[in-house]
């Protein structure tokens, strides 16, 4: 296969977003078909790499710039997030012609829209450390305007606290970042052995450690550096579900993996013993983001501070430093996206059917939503961990990787958490079906059928991976063996 499919699956995302702009305002009906076939072709060629990319012979493009070199080749856990990523913005593509519709902006959204696309397969494909950094930088600028789409003052303080805390980490990684090409000769190509595996113990490696961290933990909303997300929910849902759940988030997860397993490797973070405290960081999070989550009323902050708990379960993973953790990590990060974005695609389809953003008012909403809060319940399941849902493996892996590393207590982390996780979803659903049953036809329309079917499918595909998760299967274990 040819490298040019590596340009393509980011230049398509570009062109897309600039044919888009130049598009006249008041054409909403071509800018959707743009939009549409931009991330569909992104798609396809992501899944067309699928096979090269497992077997670790993808094509490979690679130049320099000064004395910087970088390299677009991707490798098993690359070509997961990119799978995660492209299929899911097709989805959302989808959802946000129902939802934008009668929305100011629109050309803004979508041509910004397609770029953070764009960018974030850059991320995914990047097989050096320098280019990661680069597009990492570049995502913060092409969401920023989705952030402050509404234009509001409360969308604009948002924004500017976005700014604030991913520059802010940004330095932190362009310190470490700096240090490692010193202490590698300029190399920062990744590949099955870890950047740093001939440094061993150097002095200062561990606060080259802990930059990477911070840095990377700001978009991984990380306790305490979390802030920035809940702020972030004002944008529309189709921003909240797949930017702010899925891409940003996910690409600050993605750095630290790669940080954990390709630039210092399981070896060298074993030495540096610093698993537990890492996983300690990822546990209070873990408990803390959904206790805090049970006490928000407004829907959306509730879901943003489970995101924050749940993104850490795949950092919990990963710290383990065992085969079996990462094999939880990678499988939660295919199934906590498809049933994160499902919720968030019921609280927006909620909000503008009924008005109601409030947990504490949404009773009889089922009634009048059925089709909604079936999907609801059956992503809230998920959440905690129940069979038949696909995050089920995922928590079970986790916990295995935990145990069989020794450090059973943080098995009991994700027990606990799965509990109050229950408390947070469960009494929502039920409220949802209280109440006297009235007719409705809030989910009859060509609008809300836009945003329904791709809640549907997404529920769905989480039921069908749940029954059957060897579907995902030798994508997960791709990437194990690449790390061990």
């Amino acid at each position: 296969m040819s490298g040019n499919i590596l340009i393509f699956t980011i230049l398509t995302g570009i062109s897309g977003g600039i044919i888009t702009a130049l598009i006249p305002k008041k054409a909403d009906k071509q800018r959707k078909v743009v939009t549409l076939i931009t991330t569909l072709l992104t798609a396809v060629f992501v899944w067309l790499q699928i096979p090269s990319a497992l077997q670790g012979s993808a094509p490979v493009i690679y130049g320099s710039i000064g004395t910087m070199h970088w390299r677009l080749q991707p490798d098993p856990l690359g070509i997961i997030f990119a799978v995660i990523a492209s299929t899911l913005w097709v989805v959302t593509a989808v959802y946000s012609f129902g939802y934008m519709k009668h929305s100011e902006y629109q050309r803004n959204f979508y041509t910004f829209y397609l770029f953070s696309l764009a960018v974030t397969m850059g991320i995914a494909l990047s097989a050096n450390l320098f280019l990661l950094y680069v597009f990492y930088e570049l995502l913060t600028f092409t969401t920023y305007p989705l952030v402050i789409h509404y234009r509001n003052e409360e969308s604009l303080k948002a924004g500017n606290r976005y700014i604030l805390y991913s520059l802010v980490g940004a330095g932190f990684i362009l310190a470490a970042l700096v240090t490692t090409a010193i202490w590698t000769g300029g190399n920062l190509n990744f590949s099955t052995v870890p950047l740093l595996t001939n440094i061993g113990k150097k002095p200062g490696i561990v606060f080259v450690l802990i930059a990477f961290i911070i840095g990377f933990g700001v978009k991984a909303a990380v306790m305490p550096i979390h802030r920035w997300l809940p702020a972030a929910m004002v944008a529309p849902t189709p921003v909240s579900a797949l930017l702010h759940a899925v891409s940003v988030v996910y690409s600050g997860v993605y750095g630290i993996l790669r940080v954990v397993y390709s630039v210092f490797g399981h070896e060298l973070m074993g030495q540096l013993n610093l698993s537990n405290g890492l996983l300690l960081i990822a546990s209070f999070t873990i408990l803390v983001g959904v206790f805090i989550a049970t006490k928000q009323d407004v829907l959306k902050r509730r879901l943003a501070y489970h995101t924050i708990s749940q993104l850490s379960y795949i950092l919990l993973g990963a710290f383990t430093l065992q085969p079996w953790g990462l094999t939880g990590a990678i499988l939660h990060m295919i199934s906590y996206s498809m049933l994160k974005v499902t919720l968030f695609f019921c609280a927006g389809i909620i909000a503008e059917q009924t008005g109601e953003t409030k947990v504490s008012r949404m009773t009889g909403v089922g009634w009048a939503l059925p089709k909604t809060m079936t999907a609801f319940g059956i992503a809230s399941l998920g959440m905690i961990g129940m069979l038949p849902l696909n995050t089920f493996w995922s928590k079970y892996y986790l916990m295995k990787g935990s145990t069989a590393g020794g450090k059973w207590p943080f098995a009991l982390v994700l027990i606990g958490s799965g509990i109050i996780n229950a408390v947070c979803f469960i009494p929502t659903v039920v409220t949802a079906f209280r109440g006297e049953k009235v007719r409705s036809n809030a989910e009859q329309g060509g609008n809300v059928t836009l945003m329904l079917a791709p809640t549907l499918v997404l529920a769905t595909a989480a039921l069908f991976i749940g029954l059957w998760p060897g579907v995902v299967w030798p994508g997960v274990e791709a990437v194990v063996n690449w790390f061990f």
